[in-house]
């Protein structure tokens, strides 16, 4: 009589271990924001933070000036934010998304000047997160002006980014960020 254990019968894959990777390569100023919708749309926070600037970077660290509104509201908050600032609020949002749910930035830009190692650019934004906490909306417009820069790699990143809100009345990327950054 002769048993079997299945061992040579297929199986449902295991889901990946690792976040999916939609990362090129910041060779030209542009690909920054393709990037970041990349980062969003793949939930993957390693490449979110690999589009902004470090320490290293000619010119500073990354820098970002929430809204008006937002640096009230959320004053503890941003008392110091930094890029491990945006890597937390990052993962706290992608913690709190629904079953299923997701992120997605939709981001349009025009660049207002350039040289051999930085570039600044006037972004339009509409950043949707699927989340499930009371009373946030899901969908944050706004716009706002980004310096990118040369890093140490020779690789463009966001340097320094300040929010600016549409209307009094916007829950804006900043209002994201001190809703999740906490």
């Amino acid at each position: 009589m002769a048993f079997s254990c299945g061992l040579l019968q297929t199986r449902t894959p295991d889901p990946p271990s690792q976040a999916r990777s939609n990362f090129t390569p910041a060779t030209d100023p542009t690909i920054v924001f393709q990037n970041l919708s990349n980062a969003f749309s793949d939930l993957n926070v390693v490449n979110y933070l690999r589009c902004l600037a470090d320490p290293t970077t000619p010119g500073g660290a990354f820098q970002f000036e929430p809204t008006a509104n937002a640096r009230l509201q959320y004053a503890s908050v941003f008392a110091g934010w930094s890029k491990t600032s945006e890597q937390q609020y990052f993962q706290n949002a992608k913690s709190k998304l629904a079953s299923g749910g997701g992120m997605t930035l939709e981001m349009t830009w025009t660049q207002q000047g350039i040289a051999s190692d930085s570039a600044q650019f006037d972004v339009v934004y509409t950043l949707t997160v699927q989340h499930t906490q009371p009373n946030v909306p899901t969908v944050a417009v706004g716009k706002g002006q980004m310096v990118l820069a040369v890093d140490q790699t020779r690789s463009w990143v966001i340097r320094r980014w300040v929010d600016i809100a549409n209307n009094a009345t916007d829950f804006t990327w900043s209002d994201l960020k001190g809703t999740f950054g906490q």
